[in-house]
C-alpha cells in the first residue's frame, strides 16, 4: 500500500511532467522564442503567460507561429503592403535559420581577441595618456564586419536539410553576424576597461 508521502511525490512529478508537456511556445520573425502558455489569441495578437507567471499582449505581427500541444501553426502571411516581401515557405526557411542561430552560434573567438585587443589599448591609453586609444572597440568590431559566418555546430540543427535553403542560411547569417559584432563590441570593452586598471595599479 502507498504511503500518502509517496502518493504526493508521484503526483508532484506527474503534474511537473505534464506541465513541461503542455507548454506552448511563441516563434518570433527574429528567430527568439517564448516558452509559456497562451492564454487567449485574437485576430491581432496574443495574450500569453510566461514561464515565470509574467503576463503579455504580444501583437501578432511580430510573431512568426505558434505551437500549442507540440503542433506548431504558421500565423505569418504573405502581404508586401505590410512589409512581408517573402512568401511563406521562404520566411519559414529564414526564420528557423534565425532559430538555430540564436540556439546554437557562438563568437568566443572574436570575444576572446577583443579582450585581448582592448585591454592591451586600455593598458596604454592610461600609461601614454591618450584617449585616441577609445576608438579600439569600434575598430575592432568594424573588422569583423566583412567576415562571414558559418555553421560549426551543425550536429545540434534538428534537420540537416535546411543546410541546403539559400533562405536558411541568410536567417542564420542575419543572426550570427548580430551576435559576434554585439559580443566584440562588449568584450574589447571590457577588456579595454581592465587594461586600463591594470596600467592604473602598475604603473602608479
Amino acid at each position: 500500500m502507498l504511503k500518502p508521502k509517496n502518493i504526493l511525490v508521484a503526483a508532484t512529478i506527474l503534474f511537473a511532467v505534464i506541465n513541461v508537456h503542455a507548454q506552448d511556445k511563441l516563434l518570433f520573425l527574429n528567430g527568439k522564442i517564448l516558452d509559456g502558455k497562451i492564454l487567449e489569441q485574437t485576430d491581432y495578437e496574443f495574450s500569453f503567460q510566461d514561464k515565470k507567471n509574467k503576463q503579455y499582449n504580444i501583437d501578432k505581427y511580430r510573431v512568426f507561429s505558434f505551437t500549442k500541444n507540440n503542433s506548431e501553426t504558421i500565423v505569418y502571411k504573405y502581404d508586401t503592403l505590410a512589409g512581408n516581401f517573402l512568401q511563406v515557405s521562404d520566411m519559414t526557411f529564414y526564420v528557423y535559420g534565425e532559430r538555430d542561430a540564436h540556439l546554437t552560434y557562438n563568437s568566443h573567438f572574436t570575444s576572446a581577441v577583443g579582450l585581448a585587443a582592448g585591454g592591451a589599448m586600455g593598458y596604454f591609453m592610461h600609461k601614454d595618456q591618450s584617449f585616441l586609444y577609445i576608438a579600439t572597440p569600434f575598430v575592432y568590431t568594424a573588422l569583423t564586419l566583412p567576415f562571414g559566418t558559418s555553421i560549426k555546430k551543425q550536429d545540434q540543427i534538428k534537420n540537416k536539410d535546411f543546410l541546403k535553403e539559400d533562405e536558411y542560411l541568410r536567417g542564420y547569417d542575419r543572426v550570427a553576424r548580430s551576435k559576434r559584432t554585439t559580443n566584440a563590441l562588449k568584450s574589447s570593452f571590457v577588456g579595454m576597461a581592465a587594461g586600463f586598471i591594470v596600467s592604473v595599479i602598475v604603473n602608479n
